[in-house]
């Protein structure tokens, strides 16, 4: 079966874009949709495959139920044949990657396939796909102490030697710098951090599924 780990960050964020979400997935593709990944987790088997929206979730079901398979929401969307993809007409519109999502390029690929289906002429930039190294603020702060008793492999041996502790003023000065650079009104984040870090920076961002469910 088909699970969907809907996020709580993005849930916070954006109430109705994620009950849309969610009800497409469970009417249109049978989906069970749980709640937070941390207590969720435990009811995957080696059966289910997890979809998931956050990074955060991706790396906790797949450290703590490695049977399980995982995809991207992003990689379930690109392939419907069916979703009644809204029209931007043309709209450019500056899509940040991830640097937590370096290596995953079917994720990469989705995305862009899905802006392209918004008729969203996408605007790169110079550090895109794997080159990027934006995460918003979440190599500047250490990792939250849930995160790292649940999924320690992910948040504390693959991030040694990646993390730049920084003040908060540090902090806001590099979001600022990195906002600087975006040429367009809009700027497209699939990452929770991206987002906050690009509101921050005084960038106008917008979730990628809040312009898929058309609630920004």
């Amino acid at each position: 079966m088909f699970v969907y780990y809907p996020s709580c960050n993005f849930t916070m964020a954006s109430k109705e874009g994620s009950k849309k979400i969610k009800e497409y997935l469970k009417e249109k593709h049978g989906m069970r949709i749980e709640g937070c990944c941390r207590p969720g987790h435990k009811s995957l088997t080696d059966q289910d495959t997890a979809v998931t929206i956050c990074h955060s979730c991706s790396a906790i079901v797949k450290e703590t139920v490695p049977e399980a398979n995982e995809i991207s929401v992003w990689g379930i969307l690109d392939s419907d044949k069916e979703f009644p993809w809204p029209d931007l007409h043309g709209e450019k519109i500056t899509l940040q990657d991830c640097w937590r999502a370096g290596d995953k390029k079917s994720l990469h690929d989705a995305v862009r396939n899905i802006m392209k289906k918004m008729n969203i002429e996408i605007v790169e930039l110079e550090e895109n796909y794997e080159k990027s190294e934006f995460c918003g603020v979440f190599r500047y702060n250490p990792m939250k102490e849930g995160n790292i008793k649940i999924a320690p492999n992910y948040f504390v041996k693959q991030m040694e030697g990646k993390l730049e502790l920084r003040t908060e003023e540090e902090q806001q000065k590099l979001m600022e710098e990195h906002c600087s650079q975006y040429t367009t009104d809009r700027v497209v984040c699939y990452c929770n951090s991206c987002l906050r870090g690009v509101k921050q920076g005084v960038g106008n961002g917008v979730h990628l599924m809040d312009l898929i469910m058309q609630t920004a």
